[in-house]
This record gives C-alpha cells, structure tokens and sequence, in this order.
C-alpha cells in the first residue's frame, strides 16, 4: 500500500511556514497574505524569511483573527462567544427600556435642559443682588422637580 503525497506540501516543513509557501498552499496572493499575518509573531529563516507556525497562519487566512487587549490572536470559538455575550447585553438592555427600568435619553436630556434653563433664568434675574432665601427656595424646587418630570416618562 503506497500513499501519495500532494506534490506542493511535499516541499514544505509543515510545522513552519514562509509567505511564499502560504501562496502556494492557500492559492491566495501573498500580498494579502502579508496583509492578514502583519503584527503575528514569527521565526526568522533563511534569507530574512518570515517563518509563521501553519496553524496559526492558515487559521488567520482562512477564518481571520482579531487581536485581544494582551495580544493573543483570538479563534472563531473565542470570537463566537465574545459575539453571543454582546448579543445578550444588548437584548437586556432593550428590555430595560421596554419595561420602562430604562428612560430614553433625548427624554432625560431635555428635562434636565428645561430645568437648567429655569435655574439660569432665575440666576440672571437676579443678577446683582443678594441671593434671597426665596431665590435659593426657588432653585432648590427646580432642582427637586426633576425626578417627578422622570417618573412620568
């Protein structure tokens, strides 16, 4: 019984790979390859020839990597996950507001606007004089109105 060989990976020592070697296997330009391994640490070989262990090349070419906050390249398993745990924190977050846990936040932000508008208004008004017990009453109120105008939304 004789196995045949593929005659391109014949050539080639499997466990590391230059960009050459991947063209020829992947039948991708090595442009592109050279683009997808930027920044994928490497061997030096012969001739300063980048040398890349094959698994980890051929799974960036094939299925792409992204890198985490340490740097390691992270599989499709891994990115997978990190997809489905963003899927579930976004679902969450709109049932928060369909419930109304959650107020939208133009709403907030004009409240809080209108409120600051009046407060400012009723500092310009007295703009020179003495701030009165009844102007500080006044501004306090304001401020104390705010979470009511929210329960209502």
């Amino acid at each position: 019984m004789t196995t045949t060989t593929n005659p391109i990976v014949q050539d080639f020592d499997l466990r590391r790979l230059n960009i050459h070697e991947l063209a020829k296997l992947t039948g991708k330009e090595r442009k592109t390859i050279q683009k997808k391994l930027q920044g994928v640490p490497y061997e030096a070989g012969k001739q300063s020839q980048k040398r890349y262990e094959s698994k980890v090349a051929l799974e960036i070419i094939y299925v792409g990597a992204t890198e985490d906050a340490i740097g390691a390249t992270i599989t499709s398993a891994e990115a997978s996950r990190q997809l489905t745990i963003a899927r579930k924190q976004q679902i969450d977050l709109e049932m928060e507001v369909t419930r109304g846990d959650r107020w939208p936040k133009e709403d907030v932000e004009s409240i809080h606007e209108a409120s600051l508008s009046n407060i400012a208004g009723l500092l310009k008004s007295h703009e020179g004089k003495p701030l009165s017990a009844e102007l500080i009453r006044d501004i306090f109120t304001e401020l104390r109105e705010v979470p009511a105008k929210l329960t209502k939304l």
